[in-house]
C-alpha cells in the first residue's frame, strides 16, 4: 500500500455535476432513509463507466489496498471506505449511505482485499510452511470500518472526527504506519512501532485487509526474488568497478547505472507491489553507498 494524490485525477462528471447520477441518486436516498423501517438502498450510481475510469486512472489499475494487478484474473471492486449499507458492530447504523455517491469515499480494490473470504493468513516471523500450515479463516473489508473517536450515523455529523484505524492511501500515508519484513525470501508486512507500541493504522489495517495473506505474500515475494536477482548483477557491476584499473571502470559503471535504474523503476507508483520495491529500493541504496563509498564520486548523480 502505497500513498495516493486523489487530486491528480477530476471527479468524474457524473458524481460531480449537480443533476448528475450521484446527486440524483443521494436526493432519492436521502427520501427512502426518511423510512426508519425502509431496508438497504440499491445504489448504482458509483458504477458508472466514467467512475470505473477515474479509478483505474487513479490507482494505476491495482487494488488500493495490496497494490495487486489482478485484472487479468479477477474484476475490481469499487470499495466504499466508510461502508454504504452497515457497518460491522453497531447494529442501528445504516451505513454511510449519504457517501455512496462521493467521490472521495471511494476506492479501488480486488477482491480478496474487499470481501470477506477465508485466508491462510501469515504473521511476522513465519516461514513459507508455518503460513501454508494455518487454518483458513475469515478476513476482508466487508463492512468493517472501525474508529477511535465517536461516529457519524447521519448526514451533517463529522465524519472527519471519526479517526478511522484502516487506512486510505488517499488521506494517509501507509509509510508513516507500516513496515516490510523480510525473513526465509517472504515479504511480509506489519505495523511500525513506537515506544514498544504497535502503530494502530497499521496493526488494524494489515488485520482487515489480510495483507498477509498466503497467496499475496507469496506473489509478492515471487516479485522480491526478481529484484534481488537485479541486485546480486548490480553488486557484481559494482565490485568489477572498485577493481577495474581507471581505463577499464566505464563498462561495469555502466551496467551497474542501469541495474539501479531498473530497481528504481520497479518502485514507481505505477507498478505492482510499489510501496515493498520502494523500501526495498532505500535500503540498498543505503547499504551500497557505504560499502561502495570510494565509487561515489564515479557514479554521481545514478547513486
Amino acid at each position: 500500500m502505497r500513498y495516493v494524490d486523489r487530486a491528480r485525477v477530476a471527479q468524474p462528471a457524473s458524481l460531480s455535476d449537480p443533476d448528475g447520477a450521484g446527486a440524483r441518486e443521494r436526493a432519492s436516498a436521502e427520501a427512502h432513509y426518511r423510512d426508519p423501517r425502509a431496508g438497504v438502498y440499491k445504489f448504482k450510481a458509483y458504477k458508472g463507466e466514467d467512475v470505473k475510469k477515474a479509478l483505474r486512472t487513479l490507482f494505476y489499475g491495482k487494488c488500493a489496498y495490496c497494490e495487486s494487478l489482478h485484472e487479468s484474473t479477477s474484476p475490481a471492486d469499487i470499495e466504499h471506505y466508510r461502508p454504504k449499507a452497515a457497518v460491522v458492530g453497531e447494529a442501528d447504523h445504516r451505513g454511510y449511505w449519504w457517501l455512496a455517491a462521493d467521490w472521495n469515499n471511494l476506492l479501488r480494490s480486488c477482491i480478496s482485499c474487499n470481501r470477506v473470504e477465508g485466508h491462510r493468513i501469515g504473521a511476522i516471523g513465519m516461514n513459507a510452511a508455518q503460513i501454508a500450515a494455518q487454518a483458513a479463516r475469515n478476513a476482508g473489508k466487508g463492512n468493517l470500518f472501525p474508529i477511535a473517536a465517536a461516529r457519524a450515523f447521519q448526514p451533517g455529523d463529522d465524519c472527519d472526527g471519526e479517526d478511522p484505524l484502516l487506512i486510505d492511501p488517499t488521506r494517509r500515508d501507509p509509510a508513516a504506519h507500516l513496515r516490510w519484513h523480510v525473513a526465509e525470501d517472504l515479504s511480509l508486512l506489519g505495523p511500525r512501532f513506537d515506544d514498544g507500541d504497535a502503530d494502530a493504522y497499521g496493526e488494524r489495517t494489515v488485520e482487515i485487509m489480510a495483507l498477509n495473506r498466503q497467496a499475496l505474500v507469496e506473489a509478492r515475494s515471487r516479485h522480491l526474488q526478481r529484484l534481488s536477482e537485479v541486485l546480486l548483477d548490480l553488486e557484481e557491476a559494482l565490485d568489477e568497478a572498485a577493481q577495474a584499473d581507471p581505463a577499464d571502470i566505464t563498462g561495469p559503471l555502466r551496467r551497474a547505472t542501469r541495474k539501479l535504474a531498473s530497481l528504481r523503476a520497479a518502485a514507481a507508483p505505477d507498478q505492482e507491489y510499489s510501496a515493498m520495491a520502494q523500501a526495498f529500493v532505500a535500503d540498498v541504496q543505503r547499504r551500497l553507498l557505504a560499502r561502495y563509498r570510494d565509487l561515489i564520486g564515479t557514479i554521481g548523480a545514478a547513486m
